[in-house]
């Protein structure tokens, strides 16, 4: 799969969801990168994303109720004494709370189909050519903390087979070293198989140059049509931007974004179970 119309789509969609407050366009955003992460990874490839991104979005939710005591309808309140969490519990700080909660999902569903849908080396094809060595070394760099993590519970695992139990900071030294060593061994080797290989002696070479489809035109077309549409509307006026407080309120809703919001929702047949095996 070309890497190309996926990071246009994903920056279209953070551009959606970040050039406004608006919660009509951010909810809008997030319905479809959520149809699009669905269809194109599937339900159970996506679990654990749409698990994570929810916890994502109800902690801000919890943690914008209990520490914004701001807003002119209160639900409840606490006693003042009460640390931290004291004070009115008002309706605009739960509805800011759940516009919040939702922003944090649509960025994080919009960059998803980048790790669900492209291999690293995709990405780094997909660079241009002057920034194919540094695309190398950052894909190397981010490639090593799967690594210290794997590392880390092999090393655990055989020391407590061995015997070893958690006695306090200083036992964990026993762990630390081991994989602070390995991981620099681990690096070396890197290091060497990518001298090995040419890296940084010339330019990139590619064993076939993707070509783009139709379909990949067609992604490309309307996450830049989506962008800029979005981006036209802010800069004239038409995405009016929201905020609940004191009292909440409508938000203001103009045509030409509503569709900006839509065109995010094109990839769904073309990236029709397009995950990765």
């Amino acid at each position: 799969m070309d890497a190309r119309p996926v990071v246009a789509w994903s920056t279209a969609g953070l551009v959606v969801v970040l050039a406004s407050g608006n919660p009509a366009y951010r909810v809008l955003a997030l319905l479809a990168a959520l149809a699009v992460v669905l269809a194109s990874a599937g339900p159970a490839r996506g679990r654990r994303l749409l698990l994570g991104a929810a916890l994502l979005g109800a902690s801000a939710v919890v943690f914008n109720v209990l520490l914004s005591h701001v807003g002119g309808t209160v639900l409840f309140a606490l006693p003042d004494s009460v640390p931290a969490i004291g004070g009115p519990y008002t309706l605009e700080s739960l509805v800011f709370g759940l516009v919040t909660g939702a922003t944090l999902v649509a960025a994080l569903l919009a960059v998803a189909p980048v790790s669900l849908l492209l291999e690293p080396h995709e990405v780094v094809d997909a660079l241009p050519r002057a920034l194919s060595r540094t695309g190398g070394a950052v894909a190397s760099g981010l490639n090593l903390v799967p690594g210290i993590v794997g590392t880390f519970t092999a090393v655990t695992e055989a020391q407590r087979l061995r015997g070893w139990r958690p006695r306090g900071p200083a036992s964990w030294a026993e762990i630390v070293v081991p994989v602070v060593l390995t991981s620099i061994e681990d690096s070396i080797q890197l290091a060497e198989s990518m001298e090995a290989r040419g890296f940084g002696s010339g330019p990139r070479t590619y064993l076939r140059r993707p070509r783009l489809g139709g379909a990949d035109w067609l992604v490309l077309a309307a996450s830049a049509l989506a962008a800029a549409s979005f981006a036209l509307a802010r800069l004239v006026g038409w995405v009016a931007d929201w905020y609940p407080y004191p009292f909440l309120r409508w938000p203001e809703v103009s045509p030409l974004p509503v569709v900006a919001c839509l065109l995010l929702a094109v990839p769904v047949l073309p990236w029709w179970r397009r995950s990765p095996a």
